[in-house]
């Protein structure tokens, strides 16, 4: 079998490259990183490390790569491939479109199969904007040439320190990453056969994964990070480790649970599992994983269809209110404004521009007023109080 990887950073040499590669596949990275492909042409292999309890490298072999600029090369790639997949972040995947295109048409020229791709990327209904993006450069038969398989990423894979005062030579493929390593994909949007990949699941109605990676996972890790942040903490474990912090995101997490259940009419006590885990896994100090890389573009994380206000809308879709989601979403325009040099007074028409909400829709309404007890100094302590105060009003309670 023959793999293609568009982007060979973190997800591609942390997940999806192992993933390939122990199916036994031949794996082509097309990346346009002159050290990242100057490397794997030199060695054709990296070595992957799995951090949490004890350390262990394995090698991944069968490694090749093609210049993403050398069109040629690219398109050769994707025309030899059995498989495909992308993991070069949301905001670069209009790159990549012109050599997937051209690949696409001449494996329609060649009488090739269609070609499965997997996005695996942190992005809402991506098949769609990869669909839209393509079809201005395909014809309709051509399109009918690949599937655009929705994918679930939830491995964990931090930016790796390299020590280069440590007397070795830095190997920049080198990349270390959490033992889990299960990727769901969307059964319903294979072309033909679904390939047998070892902790590749095919699941059908495929969207509740997606909203559970993005609205329980994406979202309870962007919490534990503004969160942190704020109090000055480096890296996710240390946030975790807080005892407001943890139950701040840890009833973040069940709001998005609770609405999820309603929603896909799914059991909620493997979704409770998944929180737990999620906790646990974010508390592993060995992944060395940063609130700051966490944290990074708050103006994506917090625009409407995103991690914390798609979170949020959705809660209160379902009949909920989602007051600790919204308490999350008061850090993020908090650290968004300091970072900003911003007043303040500013942080509705901010908030408002960044989500898309109106001004007096409930979700802006209770992020505003979460984000006065940060913009005054509180404690979290003081913070979670209000929050639980917020909550049982909102449902009518008498404290």
């Amino acid at each position: 079998m023959n793999a293609v990887i568009f982007g060979a950073g973190n997800i591609g040499r942390g997940f999806i490259g192992p993933l390939f590669s122990e199916a036994g596949a031949k794996v082509t990275f097309i990346d346009v990183s002159p050290v990242i492909v100057a490397r794997i042409r030199e060695d054709g292999e990296y070595p992957l490390e799995i951090v949490g309890g004890a350390p262990t490298v394995k090698q991944i072999k069968n490694i090749y790569v093609a210049d993403g600029n050398d069109k040629d090369a690219a398109v050769q790639a994707i025309l030899e491939a059995d498989i495909a997949a992308t993991c070069v972040g949301a905001k670069a995947i209009q790159y990549i479109i012109p050599n997937l295109a051209a690949g696409i048409r001449a494996r329609s020229d060649a009488g090739r199969p269609p070609l499965n791709l997997l996005i695996c990327e942190n992005l809402m209904d991506a098949d769609v904007y990869i669909r839209e993006l393509l079809a201005g450069e395909l014809t309709e038969a051509q399109l009918e040439q690949i599937g655009l398989v929705e994918t679930s990423v939830g491995r964990m894979v931090p930016s790796l320190k390299q020590d280069a005062g440590s007397g070795e030579a830095v190997n920049p493929l080198r990349i270390a990453v959490e033992e889990y390593c299960v990727l769901p994909v969307d059964q319903a949007a294979f072309r033909g056969d679904i390939p047998k990949i070892p902790n590749m699941v095919p699941f059908t109605p495929f969207h509740y994964y997606i909203e559970r990676k993005l609205f329980i996972h994406n979202m309870g890790h962007a919490v534990c990070a503004y969160l942190g942040q704020m109090l000055g903490h480096t890296y996710i474990w240390e946030s975790i480790e807080d005892p407001f912090i943890r139950l701040l995101a840890q009833n973040a997490m069940l709001e998005s649970a609770g609405a999820l259940c309603k929603k896909y009419h799914v059991d909620c006590a493997p979704l409770l599992q998944h929180i737990s885990d999620l906790l646990r896994r974010f508390g592993n100090r060995a992944l060395g994983d940063t609130c700051a890389r966490v944290g990074a573009d708050i103006p994506r994380k917090l625009a409407r269809l995103d991690r914390l206000t798609g979170a949020a809308c959705t809660v209160l879709e379902q009949g909920a209110f989602p007051v600790y989601i919204c308490t999350g979403s008061a850090a993020a325009l908090h650290c968004y404004m300091k970072e900003n040099k911003q007043s303040h007074g500013d942080a509705k028409s901010v908030l408002t521009s960044l989500t898309g909400l109106a001004a007096d829709h409930p979700v802006t309404v209770c992020t505003m007023e979460m984000y006065a007890y940060f913009a005054a100094g509180k404690g979290y302590a003081e913070i979670f109080a209000a929050a639980e105060d917020k909550l049982h009003e909102k449902l009518g309670m008498v404290v």
